[in-house]
């Protein structure tokens, strides 16, 4: 990337974080990139977890969407949970017809089949649902507690220029409480969460990506690495103030591996991010707990898609510069997140 177009970048992502996101940001995009070459390939999906330490279960659950016209007649609607819990993993990804889903364009009121995202009056979300084998069911409620940030605006992703995902970061941290059932055990929920919600045209196998997320009461960190590709972030909000890496200000080492014998694919289980700036370091260690890879089971003879959500240990500290112009540590880095990493599965 020349010096311009970081400049461009970093231009846009500081207007977009000037301006602040609204609840119709959050809502469905489809009708804005309609009416292209490339819509069968339009994707967007609402993305929410939590980590209950008091319980010790950590969830996902994701409302999923591709080429909603349904053109070709190769739409596809699914429906991702996971719960990691004392007794283990239990996943599942739910598929459904095109006519299952249903989307406003004015706030993130979304529906498949009978599994829904409702937003109430006071912002706070309702995002409930099950599984098709009932294994899961959730009935929470999202309220935010940080403020939201477009972390991408039409990003380059892929190695074709039409290639583009936007990225919001709708609720770096919210409060969740409700009732999650894993396998018949009720678990009553009081904790913290996340939620973000991304949206584009581009061919999966073709935008892998490695992603991360932690958060306590002080401090909010996220981070979004295109592999092999110029675009990424980091993000870390703390004592008020936001501050964005972008990629070059940033550096994501995997320095252990493990293999997937079924799909025949290695993934990171432990890994060294390290970003900074004049006035900001941030180095932490993620170290994976738990492990499951979602396919994406593409159509037709098209590379298949693995999505390794992870549950993770964060280690680490943020270090800032004080008037006197000393390097201090400013905030540890210390406990569960999320993490993810993607690759091809031929």
């Amino acid at each position: 990337m020349t010096a311009a177009k970081l400049t461009l970048v970093i231009a846009v992502a500081v207007l977009l974080l000037a301006a602040g996101p609204s609840p119709a940001d959050d809502a469905f995009h489809y009708p804005s990139w309609a009416g292209g070459p490339y819509d069968a390939t339009y994707t967007e999906w609402w993305y929410f977890n939590l980590f209950d330490a008091r319980s010790g279960v950590q969830a996902i659950v994701s409302y999923f969407v591709t080429n909603p016209a349904d053109l070709y007649g190769a739409g596809r609607i699914q429906l991702a949970a996971v719960a990691y819990t004392a007794q283990g993993r239990v996943s599942e990804v739910d598929a459904y017809s095109p006519e299952a889903f249903t989307a406003s364009g004015q706030q993130a009121d979304v529906t498949i089949g009978d599994s829904s995202i409702k937003v109430a009056d006071d912002g706070s979300y309702r995002v409930a649902g099950a599984s098709r084998d009932g294994r899961l069911v959730w009935d929470l409620t999202y309220a935010p507690q940080a403020e939201p940030w477009f972390a991408g605006d039409r990003v380059a992703v892929g190695s074709q220029p039409w290639e583009a995902m936007s990225w919001l970061v709708f609720m770096p941290r919210a409060l969740v409480t409700g009732r999650l059932v894993v396998d018949g055990r009720a678990y009553a929920i009081d904790a913290p969460g996340y939620h973000d919600h991304n949206w584009g045209e581009w061919i999966p196998f073709d935008a892998l990506w490695n992603w991360a997320q932690f958060s306590d009461e002080r401090l909010a960190l996220e981070m979004g690495d295109f592999i092999g590709r110029p675009a990424g972030v980091v993000s870390v909000d703390f004592g008020g103030r936001r501050t964005v890496f972008m990629k070059g200000q940033y550096w994501l080492l995997h320095t252990r591996w493990a293999l997937d014998g079924k799909n025949g694919v290695w993934y990171p289980t432990e890994s060294l991010l390290i970003a900074g700036d004049d006035s900001r370091w941030l180095w932490v260690t993620i170290r994976a707990l738990g492990t499951e890879p979602l396919r994406g089971d593409l159509p037709l003879l098209l590379p298949d898609l693995i999505i390794y959500e992870q549950t993770a240990r964060y280690d680490g500290w943020l270090w800032e510069k004080n008037p006197q112009g000393q390097w201090v540590r400013a905030s540890p880095l210390s406990g569960n997140g999320f993490k993810e990493y993607t690759a091809r599965h031929l």
